[in-house]
């Protein structure tokens, strides 16, 4: 079965992002609260909840960089994770996508962060850990040895900007073979592998193609376009379409013999 392909909420600029969203024409939705207000109050989500009636949804945190030097900071952060969990309960919403800060997790804060990693599995949430903009892939590999619970999101433009700037480690293929089993979740865009411009797919540096054809797909329940304004969307759309079209006739002939 192929992922489904869905949308960032990021795209919509109007405040009122959910009475837009709808238009673009998709079943698959992630909500960005980096970028769409999405407030902590039961009489606004019960407004978003009736406009995303029958939508398959995600949740991306708007937490950056949870761990802080002063610690009222670190735990508003964690508070705030926790409160991000329920409202997607609140929403029926599927997964859960946060970041960490660069660099390694301390113990101590590994501890910290599994509290908060065991209420998302009371609450029936799948927690996502996505690498930040430059991916590198050694803190990569430390949070999800550390949590064989979390899925992994592999944002393509994240890859590209860790090997365009030298800073992934290994090569794209290594890091791949690596996290293979635990990738369920795929960002798409491009960029030039220096920074995260959110481009279509066609629009840059990395061959995605060779990427998608390295994962499990499998085990890929959804594959968010993340591009910076409409006609992107639909071009990107289209290339995933017919990507995944592709990738199901090679899996019929293999099952075929």
């Amino acid at each position: 079965m192929n992922p489904s392909i869905g949308i960032t909420s990021q795209i919509i600029h109007q405040a009122k992002w959910y009475k837009h969203i709808g238009k673009l024409g998709f079943d698959t939705i992630e909500i960005n609260r980096q970028n769409s207000k999405l407030h902590f109050n039961l009489f606004f989500l019960e407004k978003v909840k009736r406009y995303m009636e029958g939508v398959d949804l995600s949740i991306h945190s708007g937490t950056k960089g949870i761990f802080q030097p002063n610690e009222s900071f670190t735990k508003a952060n964690l508070a705030i994770l926790t409160a991000e969990l329920d409202i997607c309960r609140y929403l029926g919403a599927g997964q859960f996508v946060f970041h960490l800060n660069d660099g390694f997790c301390s113990a101590y804060n590994k501890k910290r962060l599994k509290e908060v990693i065991t209420y998302s599995l009371d609450s029936g949430v799948q927690m996502l850990f996505e690498s930040n903009s430059v991916l590198v892939a050694e803190h990569a590999y430390d949070i999800l040895d550390s949590f064989p619970e979390l899925g992994y999101v592999l944002d393509l433009g994240h890859l590209n900007n860790g090997h365009g700037q030298g800073k992934l480690g290994c090569s794209m293929e290594s890091f791949i073979s690596r996290i293979r089993d635990r990738v369920v979740y795929v960002h798409a865009s491009n960029n030039c592998g220096k920074r995260d411009e959110h481009n279509g797919l066609e629009e840059g540096t990395l061959d995605w193609r060779h990427i998608l054809d390295l994962l499990d797909l499998e085990r890929v329940l959804k594959i968010i376009i993340e591009v910076r304004h409409a006609p992107m969307v639909t071009r990107t759309t289209m290339d995933l379409m017919h990507y995944l079209e592709g990738d199901l006739s090679r899996q019929r002939r293999r099952a075929l013999g």
